[in-house]
């Protein structure tokens, strides 16, 4: 009876032992500490991860709104310089329409063939010589000086070459100036647009070559460079 008792007594002693009661209630504060500790490591990763996605959304709204207000300074400059490129190629054109209207109403002043007599000539000398000879010698002897006193002005010959006169002097060294004032402001914008193409390339290495506004201002640049060299060629014409 004893020996089937006993067990019980001690199971019963240990259960009702404050040193047995202390432990239990020990082992899972420790695993509910444990707990805590794993869930607070997952929560700072989480608010970790979450400040640096806000962090880089910043960075690129910041870089967007850098990007944007650079390329409106370009469109700026872009634009200012096409107006000042088309003021330059009116006046081009207008050069070349009045260069091409002069040549058309030049035209040659000794146009008259070879061989045949001028329609000025006096018709007196032919019928001089349609004369009697004694007529012809009368004839010759009025048209002689009266008087050794008395000079005799020899008309022009219509073939012989004019001088350049003063104005058409003036009318060229006015359409000289001109054309150097004009090419020099070619090469003026021309220097604007290398300078923009070099602000385009520094733009291209912060946020890349596939940037589809940055293209758009490289092809309006191109186009631009083209209609300067196309009037460096008409003002080479008119030189």
């Amino acid at each position: 009876m004893l020996k089937k008792g006993w067990p019980i007594l001690v199971a019963s002693m240990l259960v009702s032992s404050p040193a047995w009661a202390a432990a239990k209630p020990a082992g899972k504060a420790h695993e509910r500490e444990t707990m805590v500790k794993k869930v607070e490591v997952v929560v700072k990763k989480k608010t970790e991860q979450k400040e640096t996605e806000a962090k880089k959304k910043q960075e690129s709204s910041k870089q967007q709104k850098w990007l944007a207000q650079k390329l409106a300074q370009l469109h700026k400059k872009v634009g200012q310089i096409e107006e000042r490129l088309d003021k330059v190629t009116a006046r081009i054109q207008a050069l070349s329409e009045a260069e091409s209207a002069t040549d058309t109403q030049t035209t040659p002043a000794d146009s008259l063939p070879t061989g045949e007599p001028s329609a000025s000539q006096p018709t007196e000398v032919t019928a001089a010589t349609d004369a009697p000879s004694g007529q012809a010698i009368a004839a010759n002897d009025a048209a002689a000086p009266a008087s050794s006193g008395q000079t005799v002005t020899e008309a022009p010959s219509p073939n012989s070459p004019q001088p350049v006169g003063e104005d058409q002097e003036e009318l060229d060294e006015e359409k000289q100036e001109q054309i150097d004032g004009l090419i020099g402001q070619l090469i003026a914008l021309s220097n604007q647009l290398r300078a923009v193409t070099n602000e385009i390339r520094a733009l291209e290495k912060k946020v890349g070559a596939n940037n589809a506004d940055i293209q758009k201002v490289k092809e309006k640049v191109k186009a631009l460079n083209d209609q300067v060299q196309a009037n460096k060629k008409a003002l080479l014409q008119l030189l």
